[in-house]
């Protein structure tokens, strides 16, 4: 990789002596790592205090143990990041049938400690602002183990399906939101207990794993986009309830959008710097880069020379108050009508565990059907998915979703259909299968891992595998 000059000078600047060893460390080919998501190595199942209720139909409130396929190519922890494990560069984890299952999520190591720094809790109420593609995202949803409220938003139309697909593919419940920050704060207000902004940003931390990054920079990036993350930043903190967080992190170098952001909002909004841990390989914010606020000691950075990953910043900021400086037009409405459907003979047909309410009588749109979220959406705000996309009318009948089926956890289906690992490549190759049994919408797993949905008839199973994910060659 070679480095623009204008980003070279700055950062020996920046560095001084640490110049010649943060050069030669972007050099160094970028590290792999991989955060598990549906297993663990040692599993908590339905029960346990950080599982949600027992007789829950979510996926979310359970873990199951590790594939031994997935196990071998586990190599050292993360130490900043529960599940997290570094991977060799050639790991064939990304071609396996368990990535398409959503047994975890290829991220890179410096980012987990994102997530680690918010610390969601069961039963909060959490907002990702910038959440394409979703790795974050789905590290928010595992830590609420199917309790709470998850939203993420994402403004990019070509992104924003992105998220929506591997929300789905991990089995996640979300709220998805396609709108601007300051549109989502003057709908929403302060109802967030945490709000992550992972912040656009000049992308300097990613150089050498990314050589787009290095083509797309120029000296101006820098304060174009603090200029951006400030703006982001207010509108952020109108969304988080008086004593909740907010959680600010970029994965770039330079101080023009880490510290001095941060600096920032301390000067302009009723906000604390909250203490983050001593990670290994990290370091402390500089205050001397901004305006020498010793509360900048609080932030954290990684600097691939120091630790195991790439460039990142991550700040904790607590909300002491809800800003009132905000003059925006409200988008005022009083929330989607719930729409008085029921689903009571289907459910019951489909699954052999309660349903929840929201399940019962979801939101409808169109011919889908969607769980509901915990708040009326107000009316005006563009949203891609408010919940599970449930069902769908197909004339006569009522047709489940695969967005459904990986959300289901274990035995939550009345109907279900074990496969080895080649008959789930099989499957994900878009095959039907042969087997004999009652007649009806089968759910198909691997060891309690889902794989989809299938119609079992006349001996053999029809593939409902959607056809824009088939991947014939996955690895079994």
């Amino acid at each position: 990789m070679k480095a623009p000059r204008a980003f070279s000078d700055w950062m020996l600047r920046w560095l001084g002596s640490e110049w010649d060893e943060f050069a030669s460390a972007l050099e160094q080919p970028p590290l792999r790592a991989v955060r598990l998501h549906r297993v663990s190595v040692q599993p908590a199942r339905h029960g346990d205090p950080a599982a949600a209720d027992g007789d829950s139909p979510l996926a979310a409130a359970v873990t199951l143990p590790v594939p031994e396929a997935v196990r071998r190519e586990l190599g050292d922890p993360v130490p900043w990041a529960d599940g997290g494990y570094y991977i060799a560069p050639d790991s064939p984890l990304g071609r396996l049938i368990y990535h398409d299952m959503g047994l975890y999520y290829l991220q890179e190591p410096s980012a987990m400690a994102v997530v680690a720094a918010l610390a969601p809790q069961p039963g909060e109420w959490v907002l990702d602002l910038c959440a394409a593609p979703g790795g974050k995202t789905t590290a928010i949803g595992r830590a609420l183990a199917g309790s709470g409220w998850l939203a993420a938003n994402e403004i990019h139309p070509g992104r924003v399906e992105i998220l929506a697909q591997n929300l789905e593919r991990t089995g996640l419940e979300a709220t998805i939101f396609q709108e601007t920050p300051e549109r989502l704060a003057d709908a929403l207000g302060p109802c967030f207990d945490a709000v992550l902004v992972d912040a656009p940003c000049s992308g300097e931390g990613m150089f050498r794993k990314d050589p787009a990054a290095v083509a797309e920079w120029s000296p101006d990036a820098p304060a174009r986009c603090a200029d951006r993350q400030r703006e982001i930043l207010g509108h952020a903190l109108r969304l988080v309830r008086p004593g909740g967080r907010l959680v600010y992190s970029t994965c770039t170098f330079n101080p023009v959008e880490n510290e001095q952001v941060v600096a920032w909002a301390l000067r302009h909004h009723p906000v604390e710097v909250m203490p983050l841990p001593e990670w290994p390989g990290w370091t402390t914010g500089q205050p001397d880069w901004a305006d020498g606020d010793p509360r900048l000691l609080h932030t954290r950075r990684l600097w691939p020379h120091r630790g195991l990953g790439e460039g990142h910043f991550v700040a904790a900021l607590q909300v002491l108050d809800t800003p009132r400086d905000r003059n925006a037009r409200a988008v005022r409405g009083r929330g989607r009508p719930q729409n008085p459907v029921r689903l009571e003979s289907w459910w019951d047909d489909l699954l052999s565990v309660p349903v929840p309410e929201s399940w019962r009588r979801p939101l409808w749109r169109g011919d889908f059907a969607y769980t509901r979220p915990p708040r009326p959406l107000p009316d005006g705000l563009r949203v891609l998915r408010p919940g599970v996309p449930i069902t769908r009318r197909l004339r006569d009948r009522m047709e489940p979703l695969h967005a459904l089926a990986m959300a289901l956890a274990p035995g939550a289906a009345r109907r279900s259909l074990a496969l080895d690992e080649a008959e789930a490549a099989r499957y994900l190759a878009g095959e039907a299968l042969a087997d004999s049994g009652e007649k009806g919408w089968v759910w198909l797993h691997v060891d309690g891992l889902p794989l989809g949905w299938g119609k079992r008839a006349a001996g053999r199973v029809n593939n409902l595998y959607p056809k824009g994910l088939r991947r014939p060659g996955v690895i079994g």
